[in-house]
């Protein structure tokens, strides 16, 4: 597996090759801007060389960096097949106390922004999921 790039910004990294128009979709929709200005600053990769890999893989293939994200978003097959692109959120550096959990891509802005910069921690995100364990924001 290649490596990803050395990047300060999280990366979102596209697992599933088998629609073009849902990639398009939901990486247009995790970049938006939302209503308050916020947006996430996040680089989007579409390599088929990462096609079928799993979050181990894709995190063994980012570069270890002292000023890199602490964030890391797969677009997978259940991220691509279903109609709310519940992006798989993964931490970054080997933490096993951390597991993954989804976000809808409205709401990417959110964790990217707030973790990378510890203003929020990650418990934070991952007690907030719905029973699905997808985040959908907080409750106001």
């Amino acid at each position: 597996m290649p490596t990803l790039p050395r990047t300060g910004s999280s990366l979102l990294v596209r697992t599933d090759f088998t629609s073009d128009t849902a990639w398009q979709h939901l990486s247009d929709e995790a970049q938006q801007e939302n209503e308050d200005g916020f947006r996430a600053y996040i680089e989007t990769v579409s390599d088929p060389a990462f096609d079928g890999a799993d979050s181990h893989g894709i995190q063994a293939a980012v570069p270890v960096s002292d000023s890199g994200a602490s964030v890391l978003f797969i677009a997978d097959s259940v991220a691509l097949g279903s109609a709310q692109h519940p992006i798989l959120v993964v931490a970054l550096g080997g933490s096993s106390s951390k597991p993954p959990f989804r976000t809808l891509p409205s709401e990417l802005w959110a964790i990217e922004n707030n973790l990378n910069i510890a203003n929020m921690d990650w418990q934070e995100f991952a007690a907030a999921v719905d029973q699905d364990g997808v985040f959908r924001g907080f409750e106001d």
